[in-house]
């Protein structure tokens, strides 16, 4: 154990890192919910470059594009599309619920 708090990830309540700072549980919660939210949208977006390099693009919108253009069949990348559009949903709400503009995303 470490300081009473264990080692590799092992929960604590909200009420006992506020206890043992001394801070309100509050602060805690609404930190914690910050800190998972950015976690998310982080990790969204590097699925998204992931899916988005295998096809050299830099968007859904290019994606599906490039499916129009001829140069992918909607059969070579359909899964990929749907979990483009799905990030992006996904991404949209976690922004929404950080209250990020589009604009601030840079500095996530």
């Amino acid at each position: 154990m470490l300081g009473g708090f264990g080692v590799g990830g092992v929960a604590v309540s909200p009420e006992e890192v506020a206890e043992r700072l001394g801070v309100p549980k509050e602060l805690v919660l609404r930190e914690g919910v910050r800190l998972y939210l950015e976690n998310e949208l982080r990790n969204l977006r590097a699925e998204m470059e992931g899916i988005t390099k295998r096809y050299d693009v830099s968007s859904v919108e290019e994606l599906w594009r490039r499916v129009e253009e001829g140069s992918l069949t909607e059969e070579d990348c359909r899964e990929d599309l749907m979990r483009l559009e799905y990030i992006e949903a996904r991404i949209n709400e976690v922004l929404r619920l950080l209250g990020i503009s589009m604009r601030g995303l840079s500095r996530i």
